[in-house]
């Protein structure tokens, strides 16, 4: 994949298994669920590599940093090399 494709953070968050569908995904960015830096973002916006997400799920708070750009879903063993979990 090209290093300009730009790839969606509601995209990137159902691709790593966060949520079950992007539609899910979507909902928690345009409910405010979904923080950079402490601020709301939008379920368009634009992931990048070393970008720290705030995602709060039904079953739990997450903080994940992005350490590769995952476009399509995988299972679970490959998706979570793509980012870290750093919830405290």
């Amino acid at each position: 994949m090209p290093a300009t494709e730009k790839l969606r953070v509601d995209k990137y968050l159902w691709a790593i298994r966060i949520f079950k569908t992007r539609t899910q995904a979507a909902a928690a960015c345009d409910g405010g669920k979904v923080k950079l830096n402490g601020a709301a973002v939008k379920a368009s916006r634009t992931v990048s590599i070393g970008d720290q997400y705030e995602v709060k799920t039904e079953a739990r708070r997450w903080k994940i940093e992005v350490t590769g750009l995952l476009h399509n879903r995988q299972q679970y063993t490959e998706a979570i090399k793509y980012y870290v979990d750093i919830t405290p």
